[in-house]
């Protein structure tokens, strides 16, 4: 079992925190916050939250079954998605544990979020990376159920090529009719949405976003 109860998060969200894998540098695990636990599924009148077999854990299950889709359907290429590799029992309840996200300067890679923040909006190479982030998505057929500024980070990994966006929260099928799932035409459809809907974020002010994931 990992222990990370003691460790600082290297940030946390509305639900999870995320944590530095304390035997493997370029791994990160992802955890529910208690926080987020008994609020969200714990508080009376949620019963609905409860009914999914998974549970609470059931966005882990939507990741890990997404990234197996595509690696079925497209073995050895580069999807825009963090590499998944497993879950992992932790003091703080199961993890979810994907590859890190490097930057060019071989930092932790920074999100879409803050690398609007440090450049002061929009910038040409970041235009042409959400452009790219967008064709990938299409050509992978990934299902996206949350796009923002949060969940979206700029580096690489050890699939290599050059530095891209990377989608690390918000994917895999989250309707009860897996309407995604059954048409590619359908899933095209809900990915341009969402992408239009960031895009539109992104033209606001960042003061305005309000950070769906913070530091620690």
């Amino acid at each position: 079992m990992l222990k990370l109860a003691h460790l600082k998060p290297l940030a946390i969200g509305n639900v999870r925190a995320i944590h530095q894998h304390p035997q493997e540098a370029d791994l990160l695990v992802k955890t529910i916050r208690a926080e987020a636990l008994a609020r969200r599924w714990d508080a009376p009148g949620r019963w609905l939250k409860r009914l999914p077999r998974a549970r609470h854990y059931s966005g882990f299950v939507r990741e890990l079954k997404e990234y197996i889709a595509i690696q079925a359907r497209s073995p050895g290429g580069i999807p825009p998605i963090a590499r998944m590799t497993g879950i992992v029992e932790t003091d703080l309840g199961l993890g979810l544990v994907s590859e890190k996200v490097i930057a060019p300067d071989g930092t932790i890679a920074a999100s879409l979020h803050t690398l609007y923040l440090r450049h002061g909006g929009a910038t040409e190479w970041t235009d042409a990376a959400l452009d790219r982030l967008l064709a990938d998505l299409l050509r992978y057929n990934v299902i996206v159920g949350d796009l923002h500024p949060g969940n979206i980070v700029y580096g690489s990994d050890s699939r290599g090529g050059p530095p891209r966006l990377v989608l690390i929260d918000g994917f895999g099928e989250k309707n009860i009719l897996p309407r995604n799932s059954m048409s590619r035409w359908f899933n095209r459809h809900n990915t341009l949405r969402l992408f239009r809907r960031l895009r539109k974020v992104l033209m606001r002010p960042t003061a305005t976003w309000g950070p769906p994931v913070r530091d620690a």
